[in-house]
């Protein structure tokens, strides 16, 4: 016997009246802090498309596409905040763009170490 995975809603769509959660669909307790996935990729299938999810503890799932915000990317992280309605996953678009900086800088880090290492000639072609 198989666990039937929980119904995911998008930030976007709006909880039922009375569920206690506010509007954006976020628990109605702030101060449990959200678990955050990152959007590993995004994939057509023969069943329609699906984004790959990479958890806290490195494992994958797959989940619709229809099951994420609207305009979600490969790299972005998501908020996965447990309700009484299900799992709600919403953008974290400072997150993602800090996340983004940190990795542009620590690979322009590299790539200007790397350079440093070659050997050049005059005219900045690599010598072999």
């Amino acid at each position: 016997m198989g666990v039937k995975p929980e119904p995911v809603r998008p930030e976007t769509e709006s909880a039922p009246e009375g569920s206690g959660t506010t509007p954006a669909g976020h628990a109605a307790t702030p101060d449990v802090p959200a678990e955050r996935w990152t959007v590993d990729g995004l994939e057509d299938t023969p069943r329609g498309p699906v984004a790959r999810l990479e958890l806290p503890d490195g494992r994958t799932v797959v989940r619709p596409l229809s099951d994420l915000p609207p305009g979600v990317r490969g790299g972005d992280l998501l908020a996965v905040t447990d309700g009484p309605d299900g799992v709600t996953l919403s953008l974290l678009p400072d997150e993602t763009a800090a996340r983004r900086r940190a990795a542009q800088a620590t690979l322009d880090t590299l790539n200007a170490a790397g350079r440093a290492d070659l050997p050049l000639n005059d005219d900045g072609d690599i010598t072999l």
